[in-house]
């Protein structure tokens, strides 16, 4: 087992290796094979078969590349793009359980998101961004 250990590391010395969009590709790749499941005609199955072959594929491919540069700035412009999705969905579910305490207000010069305490009653808001302020009533 030492042996084959030391052949795998050897093996892997100057290779990319594993990162987030090799994980996001194989979880894709997972679904597509779930969703294939769901299809009766064979050969809708067979695309579904196919595409999710070729995620695993380029999945295996990035691990395996010697190319880390280019696989190192794949990455970053994926993770990018999933910080801002999932930034998002962070927003959304943080405005769903403050739903009965804050409102969300935008701010009419920066268009920044404030939340405000759900008191009723008129309120001058101050944007920390801009300091930009203007009124809201709250019933």
């Amino acid at each position: 087992m030492n042996n084959f250990m030391q052949r795998f590391r050897f093996f892997m010395q100057d290779r990319y290796g594993f990162d987030q969009l090799g994980l996001a590709l194989i979880i894709l790749s997972l679904i597509v094979s779930i969703i294939s499941g769901f299809f009766i005609s064979w050969q809708v199955r067979l695309v579904f078969r196919l595409i999710d072959l070729a995620l695993l594929a380029i999945a295996f491919l990035r691990f395996l590349s010697k190319n880390i540069d280019a696989r190192a700035r794949e990455n970053m412009k994926f993770r990018t793009v999933w910080d801002k999705i999932a930034g998002w969905f962070k927003f959304q579910n943080r405005r769903f359980r403050d739903g009965q305490t804050h409102r969300y207000y935008h701010c009419p010069s920066c268009k920044a998101q404030l939340r405000v305490k759900n008191i009723k009653g008129k309120h001058t808001i101050r944007c920390p961004r801009c300091d930009a302020q203007f009124e809201k009533t709250i019933r």
